[in-house]
């Protein structure tokens, strides 16, 4: 902790070192007292140098966007493909990178078709069982952590989701009616005892604009206390625009924190294209208003998370050519911390303040 320490203070003090053409700006992972990572994809591990360059230089961590979901690892049942994944663990042992596992279940897109055409409830449970088991026990000893349940609860209610068709009209994996109510809780045991040593997390989006998502999952982590079902931290996915209250990500990181878990921006973005058009380019202004969400994000989590709680911020990709925003709102959107040659916005500077 010293040694991080001596190397905050001193990337601080050179923080920003302006002559008349360049601005000199430390590596994330320098800037910050806890650890920074990306979401990334081996396959742009491999093919970018750009890519794998940034994650080197900034990264102390780094979350699998796609690669170790259900629909990757079993796309046929009783088949397991972990070679996407085994090179992405192999990058971040060989480059001592932290990995975080995600995501053992979700209900959406990412359930394999076979999975979502399951109705009987025994069957389910087996299914997820022999699934978590067989996957923990493989990356045993090589992740840190795990998503091990994702986005259960319903947006508009807070209770756990029981629909079978999403709003894109595909078909769910309708966990919360074929199962119950309580089998997140039966899937984070399934976890633990597939690596005991690994820290299990609940992740989830809105947070910081759905209160009633936000007291659904705290309320879940008291009722896991008192019944002793093993979680140790929260993501809050943090997927924001530049409209994003203050005050709610702070409510969001105070009350989360308030559980005494570890406590996880899992998937941070924020977008400037709030109205979703086509075509879009961001004024000053827009850029302006990144730049500060950034430095308050960093700054707030930096203040309301206490240290031995905050496990990290994960920036869901590395640069605007990365993101998922633009291929799910059918728009053009800027909303990473790098432009989309891997070359630093002032995003990144807002970020390194705030850090």
């Amino acid at each position: 902790m010293f040694l991080k320490n001596t190397i905050i203070l001193s990337g601080l003090a050179a923080f920003i070192q302006v002559n008349a053409q360049q601005t000199v700006m430390p590596k994330l992972k320098d800037a910050a007292a806890f650890p920074v990572a990306f979401a990334i994809d081996p396959v742009r591990v491999r093919t970018n140098d750009l890519f794998r360059r940034t994650v080197l230089e900034h990264a102390d961590g780094i979350t699998a966007t796609n690669c170790m979901k259900p629909s990757r690892i079993s796309r046929q049942k009783g088949t397991f493909d972990f070679a996407e994944a085994d090179e992405l663990i192999a990058f971040a042992q060989a480059n001592g990178k932290r990995v975080h596992g995600h995501t053992l279940v979700w209900y959406i897109d990412t359930a394999p078709a076979w999975m979502k055409q399951i109705r009987d409830s025994t069957q389910l449970e087996n299914v997820l069982n022999g699934y978590i088991r067989t996957v923990g026990s493989h990356f045993k000893g090589k992740v840190a952590s795990w998503d091990v349940v994702n986005e259960a609860f319903d947006n508009k209610t807070g209770a756990i989701r029981t629909d079978s068709i999403g709003h894109n009209g595909k078909t769910n994996l309708n966990l919360g009616r074929i199962l119950g109510k309580d089998y997140v809780a039966r899937m984070f045991q399934y976890a633990h005892q597939a690596d005991p040593g690994a820290l299990l997390f609940y992740n989830e989006y809105g947070q910081e604009t759905n209160p009633a998502k936000l007291d659904a999952v705290i309320g879940m982590v008291a009722d896991f206390k008192k019944r002793g079902i093993p979680i140790h931290g929260l993501g809050l996915q943090m997927h924001i625009n530049i409209d994003t209250p203050d005050a709610g990500i702070e409510h969001a990181l105070r009350k989360s924190s308030e559980t005494g878990l570890m406590v996880h921006i899992s998937e941070l973005d924020i977008s400037m294209n709030t109205a979703k058009t086509k075509p879009f380019k961001p004024t000053a202004e827009q850029l302006e208003a990144q730049y500060r969400k950034y430095r308050f994000v960093a700054d707030a989590y930096k203040r309301l998370v206490p240290k031995a709680q905050q496990f990290g911020i994960t920036t869901w990709g590395i640069a605007d050519a990365d993101s998922w925003i633009p291929g799910f709102c059918s728009c053009e959107d800027y909303p990473l911390l790098f432009d989309q040659g891997y070359q630093p916005k002032k995003a990144l500077t807002g970020f390194v303040e705030g850090l």
